[in-house]
């Protein structure tokens, strides 16, 4: 009977012991698990970082050249009216010079 309880509790121990090294090793394996599921998740933080980044330079981009294509307009009107008021200005020195030849005419 000695011998039985002898052989039982070595069993029971040995069973413990596997239990814990099995544990030990379950936890690992959880460890890797989450440390590769870490990985991927810094992956995908500097993707989306990356991906915020074009996204600014494009606006950024964007709104350059919208301003651009502004002040090319407003310099296309500003010439456009320059031109206009050059013409008026010649049709006025030749109506000037007009009446100052008719009062030095008189």
């Amino acid at each position: 009977m000695a011998k039985k309880d002898y052989i039982e509790r070595s069993l029971i121990k040995l069973k413990r012991q596997y239990g814990k090294d099995e544990y030990v090793s379950h936890l690992l394996k959880e460890a890797s698990e989450k440390d590769i599921e870490i990985g991927k998740l810094h992956s995908e933080i500097d993707e989306l970082q990356h991906e915020l980044y074009t996204d600014q330079e494009a606006k950024q981009i964007t709104r350059q050249a919208r301003t651009h294509a502004r002040k090319e307009e407003l310099y296309i009107s500003i010439r456009k009216r320059n031109v206009k008021l050059q013409k008026q200005v010649r049709e006025l020195r030749k109506l000037r010079d007009n009446l100052m030849s008719k009062i030095n005419t008189q």
